[in-house]
């Protein structure tokens, strides 16, 4: 009889993957939100510790690319003993998709969060379409 014995215990197993994580730095991604209604499409995106002038925000063709970087702020003297948060340049792109107007996008920053607008043109928006009465093609 034979029996599958892991290398580890599991709680060795994570004190190990904790310790091997502690001087680590991971890429910064900020995560963003995407909601849709019926004017077009608003994007939140976390940037906290950048600067409003540190973010390109750029539209070419069909494509909105926000571009910055958060700077790793310990040095190379320090004496890390963790890092969780993550640094580095980033880049994250969103399509405008048909139906939106590229030529009025917003774009705004308050406490570490860029908000872009992508606002529908107004042809575009749902509107309501009045029934009339009468028959169809009568004279």
């Amino acid at each position: 009889m034979s029996a599958l014995v892991e290398p580890t215990t599991p709680w060795l197993r994570d004190i190990n993957r904790f310790v091997d994580r502690e001087t680590r730095v991971d890429r910064f991604v900020p995560p963003a939100d995407v909601l849709l209604d019926d004017d077009g499409v608003t994007v939140h995106m976390d940037v906290p510790g950048i600067p409003r002038d540190g973010l390109d925000v750029e539209l070419v063709n069909d494509i909105v690319t926000v571009r910055g970087e958060r700077p790793y702020p310990y040095g190379d003297d320090a004496s890390v003993k963790r890092v969780e948060r993550g640094f580095g340049a980033f880049e994250r792109t969103l399509r405008v998709t048909d139906g939106l107007d590229p030529d009025r996008i917003d774009a705004a920053m308050q406490d570490g969060v860029l908000t872009l607008r992508l606002p529908k043109p107004e042809a575009r928006k749902p509107r309501r379409i009045e029934v009339h009465t009468g028959e169809r093609g009568s004279a």
